[in-house]
């Protein structure tokens, strides 16, 4: 099976990715729909030129990669010995797939008491022992995976590391941008074909690639009814059931067909601004691809002049994602599903006096939507999402 281009309509590339070839050679980038378009690329001159195109992007909550930035020294990465010395002997979080696919859950969140199967094994190891034994996998033919996730805070024996980035750019950006202070950084080192299903942040997100090539596709927050998210008291809160725009299921998720993808291969150097709430999926290229996030907490989304006349979209997606978390609250998370379809079903059979429908109407005028539009406002936001196998779509 060899690894070259793949249509985004079928397995394509992805399904070789477990297949016993040369994995010391890159895999190839998928090739995507027509209607997605590439991200922009902007080589980088100065921290006050780099501040002036980012502060209307911010604005608007656009994406762009950034080349030349020289956020970390990405020739001293280069070296396999630099990655193994940079965290010493520390113990970091591995996480092992029986596939390629590493989908993100939190169990402490599944307060809707759905029925859950961990997607992935977590254990920690060093980083020597996770490079020796995912070299081992791939020389033996083996199927399972690994991708190694480190929240760098604490980690005092990378005190030279640090010093040596760019914060100064990191911190002047996000100032401009009106953002918090880059106060969370994420590593990511991963095999060959490793992929992170489709999900979103709710921070904003400076991510820079230090080594190897990763090809990521994303979508607008606004995207989020043809993204179709798991349930907000599901243990993959954020996170997208279609899992891949490689090959959706269309028939689970009618509305994907139009979802507005932007894409990208990401190469050592590259820094990408990912907006708040930007969905994305992400697919290492070659072996020991890594990758690091800057982490800026966004101003709240509050109204100091009232309610507007007219919400965006961007403040209906929050406000959909508001919504279905205070019903859960408020009538309880364990019955979050038949709350919701519930809500359906008073609303389809035009039972006026449900209490939960006549809660929800209140709370829709209060933003000021006209009653015309409150119907499809609540349908789309239950059709697809609730009163389904949800643990058909964890793995992604």
């Amino acid at each position: 099976c060899a690894a070259g281009n793949a249509s985004a309509g079928g397995g394509g590339a992805g399904a070789c990715d477990g297949a016993r070839v040369d994995w010391r050679e890159p895999l190839a980038p998928h090739e995507w729909p027509a209607h997605y378009v590439p991200i922009r690329r902007i080589k980088f001159t100065t921290i006050e030129d780099m501040i002036d195109r980012m502060k209307p992007l911010a604005e608007a909550g656009e994406p762009l990669i950034f080349e030349g930035t020289e956020v970390m020294n990405v020739s001293q990465w280069a070296s396999v010995d630099h990655i193994r010395e940079v965290l010493a002997q520390s113990k970091v979080l591995v996480k092992t797939s029986k596939n390629n696919k590493f989908r993100y859950f939190d169990v402490s969140k599944n307060i809707g008491g759905f029925k859950f199967d961990r997607p992935v094994e977590e254990t920690h190891r060093t980083v020597a022992e996770f490079i020796a034994e995912s070299e081992r996998i791939l020389e033996e033919g083996e199927p399972q995976r690994m991708y190694l996730q480190e929240t760098l805070s604490g980690h005092s024996e990378m005190v030279d590391e640090f010093s040596s980035w760019r914060w100064e750019l990191l911190i002047r950006v996000s100032s401009a941008c009106g953002w918090g202070l880059p106060d969370s950084n994420e590593l990511f080192i991963g095999m060959p074909g490793v992929e992170t299903p489709l999900h979103f942040d709710e921070r904003e997100n400076m991510f820079f690639q230090v080594r190897g090539r990763k090809e990521i596709v994303v979508f607008p927050f606004v995207d989020y009814l043809r993204l179709y998210p798991f349930p907000t008291t599901h243990a993959c809160d954020r996170q997208s059931m279609v899992g891949t725009p490689v090959s959706p299921d269309r028939e689970a998720f009618p509305r994907f067909a139009g979802a507005a993808g932007h894409y990208a291969t990401l190469q050592a150097g590259d820094l990408l601004y990912l907006p708040y709430g930007w969905w994305h999926w992400l697919r290492n290229l070659e072996h020991l691809a890594v990758s690091v996030s800057f982490w800026s907490t966004t101003p709240p989304a509050d109204l100091p002049n009232g309610v507007p006349d007219e919400f965006t979209d961007h403040m209906l997606t929050r406000a959909r994602r508001n919504l279905e978390s205070m019903l859960a609250r408020q009538h309880g998370p364990e019955q979050h599903n038949q709350t919701m379809v519930g809500l359906r079903d008073a609303l389809l059979a035009g039972n006026e006096r449900d209490p939960v429908l006549l809660q929800v109407r209140g709370l829709l005028r209060a933003l000021k939507m006209p009653l015309d539009k409150q119907d499809q406002f609540v349908l789309e936001t239950i059709e697809g999402r609730f009163g389904i196998d949800w643990s058909r779509h964890v793995k992604g």
